[in-house]
C-alpha cells in the first residue's frame, strides 16, 4: 500500500511522469509539454518563451535622391 491507496471521492490514482511517485489527481500539475508531474518535478514554463520581437522600421525617415555630380574646371 502506498501513499495514495486510500479512498477519495471524485479522484483517482495518476503516476508522475518523470518520478514514477503514486499520488492522487488532485495533487498533480499538468506541465507545458503535456506531461502530468507530482508537485517536486514540476517545471513552470520558462517566461522568456513568450517575447516578442519588436518590428524595427529600417525605411529612411526623409529620403531625397542623390545629387547631381559637380565638377570643378581647374584651367
Amino acid at each position: 500500500m502506498g501513499d495514495a491507496d486510500y479512498f477519495a471521492k471524485g479522484s483517482y490514482n495518476v503516476i508522475c511522469d518523470q518520478c514514477d511517485r503514486k499520488m492522487k489527481s488532485f495533487e498533480a500539475y499538468h506541465q507545458y509539454d503535456g506531461l502530468i508531474v507530482c508537485r517536486r518535478c514540476y517545471d513552470p514554463r520558462q517566461s522568456q518563451d513568450f517575447v516578442r520581437g519588436v518590428r524595427d522600421r529600417q525605411s529612411v525617415p526623409d529620403p531625397r535622391p542623390d545629387p547631381d555630380p559637380t565638377f570643378v574646371n581647374n584651367d
